[in-house]
């Protein structure tokens, strides 16, 4: 193609997605917030979109506009679900089940608010499929779909077609972005300022101009080793410092990005909600997702600090700690100072606690060892408990089924080697209660603040209120097509999704 014909090429194209992003706005005015928040962008290739831009082909978007004039519609409807939903905001995922999972809820959804503008294609098998996996992935987000196919351990060429059958834009820049960075040469990289206290001028000039002869010998060492200077510890650090700066970077990018993400999300719910017809299937269906995908996630981490004890740990005070003190010290007599950080600090830390395991026949067992080793993770940590400490971890069907006693950081590692889930009957949790009452008539667990129930709430509970926090943590959505279980008013409620406990 001549160069004339390029730029004919490229303004038509523009022209159709201008026309197109018109029609869109005038059929969903609540996604006007999501339109206005990409810049549209002309690239070879496929549509790509990240949550700022939203590329696309001038051939692939006319080819497709060729076909069918509601397939660059459907397109770029397909890339602003992805945006609203922050696909591209991932951790640490097989990319090509991850993939497969955003392509089948993002075309699940159209089919479910514009089936007119699905492409004609393979339509009965894309509807086979979505239908298959709407029976047992309830609601249809593609955190939950993820969990599920991962699960599923199919084949990659299964996953493959999934990806043809659905796939309409690249995700290769979300990946990317999750994979450790490959740099560009150091010069082209963002300037900014390092100290580097290890390097020092090559020589130095008094002032009449002539070097100093302490200089000279020091400019004449670092001239006698120059490569091993460049290479050394300082132009390691050097270009450690820009790296982690730059890492910085664009994690706090990506953070506000999907701060501003989410807000568009909730703002559109609002607006659908507000000013929409709320017997539409089209925007109740919407509506679903946008609750699921706006309700704040419980930080479990931080969650757990709600029944730690203050104590107190040999480790320096700093915080406690004046400076002016000890600096107005040293300067006085040099090596004495005045005062000295505490060697003590008062900390609050999990002392006394117990871990309740539902292990009954309705709760999965690959479930209740994910989230064993997640409490793990968080507990094994040096800031999470005391170094001695009493942690019971019960397992309980319609009975106590075993109760072991982790008393240090090495008794849990090696419970967790070991760690074999029995039960799997029906679900009472009395005796869990019962058997707490029984460890603190004997003077043990004197400093417990709660305990922590894993469980469906299927179950019976005691008829009093225990003396202690408890907290049921229980898997969203695992209640969506059911009657959700009443809890008495004394349990705290906590939700956690399937990825936050499966950590996918």
């Amino acid at each position: 193609m001549t160069a004339e014909q390029i730029q004919k090429q490229s303004e038509l194209a523009a022209k159709v997605m201008s026309l197109t992003v018109g029609k869109l706005l005038l059929r969903w005015h609540y996604l006007s917030p999501a339109v206005a928040r990409l810049a549209l962008r002309q690239l070879d290739g496929e549509m790509v979109t990240d949550g700022k831009n939203l590329c696309y082909g001038a051939q692939d978007i006319l080819e497709r506009y060729e076909r069918s004039e509601t397939l660059p519609l459907h397109d770029i409807l397909h890339a602003l679900i992805h945006n609203i939903f922050r696909h591209w905001n991932i951790g640490k995922v097989q990319p090509l089940i991850w993939d497969a999972a955003c392509d089948i809820a993002t075309e699940a959804l159209i089919c479910r608010i514009a089936a007119d503008i699905m492409p004609k294609e393979n339509a009965q098998k894309r509807a086979e499929i979505i239908r298959s996996l709407s029976e047992k992935v309830k609601p249809l987000t593609a955190e939950k779909l993820y969990a599920f196919l991962s699960r599923q351990q199919l084949s990659p060429q299964v996953i493959k077609e999934y990806c043809e059958l659905f796939g309409v834009d690249d995700h290769k820049t979300w990946h990317k972005a999750s994979e450790e960075r490959e740099y560009e040469p150091e010069e082209q990289l963002p300037t900014m300022p390092v100290d580097f206290n290890d390097e020092q001028p090559a020589e130095e000039k008094s002032e009449n101009g002539e070097t100093q002869e302490g200089d000279e010998r020091d400019s004449q060492e670092q001239q006698s080793q120059p490569q091993q200077k460049q290479s050394g510890d300082g132009g390691g650090k050097a270009k450690n410092s820009v790296h982690k700066w730059f890492d910085e970077l664009k994690e706090a990018d990506k953070g506000e990005l999907d701060r501003q993400w989410k807000q568009i999300s909730r703002q559109i719910q609002s607006e659908i909600e507000g000013f929409g017809k709320s017997d539409e299937p089209a925007q109740l269906a919407l509506i679903e997702l946008l609750e699921h995908t706006c309700r704040e996630k419980t930080d479990y981490r931080a969650f757990l600090r709600r029944f730690a004890t203050a104590g107190e740990v040999m480790k320096a005070d700093l915080e406690a700690f004046d400076v002016n003190f000890y600096c107005y010290g040293m300067q006085l007599y040099g090596d004495v100072a005045f005062i000295e950080p505490p060697e003590y600090k008062e900390v609050r830390r999990v002392k006394d606690f117990v871990i309740a395991l539902d292990t009954s026949g309705s709760v999965g067992k690959n479930t209740v060892r994910a989230f064993v080793q997640k409490t793990y993770n968080i507990l094994k940590s040096e800031e999470s408990f005391f170094r001695s400490v009493n942690i019971y971890i019960v397992q309980c069907d319609t009975r106590v089924q075993d109760a072991a006693l982790i008393t240090s950081i090495d008794e849990l590692e090696g419970y967790m080697a070991k760690l074999e889930i029995k039960g799997f009957g029906g679900t009472d949790f009395r005796p869990v209660f019962e058997f707490i009452d029984s460890q603190r008539a004997q003077g043990k667990l004197c400093d417990m603040k709660g305990m922590i129930f894993f469980t469906d709430a299927m179950g019976t509970f005691p008829e009093e209120m225990p003396s202690y926090e408890t907290a049921f943590v229980i898997m969203q959505g695992d209640y969506e097509t059911g009657e959700q279980p009443v809890l008495p008013p004394w349990v705290t409620r906590v939700e956690l999704q399937e990825g936050d406990v499966l950590d996918v």
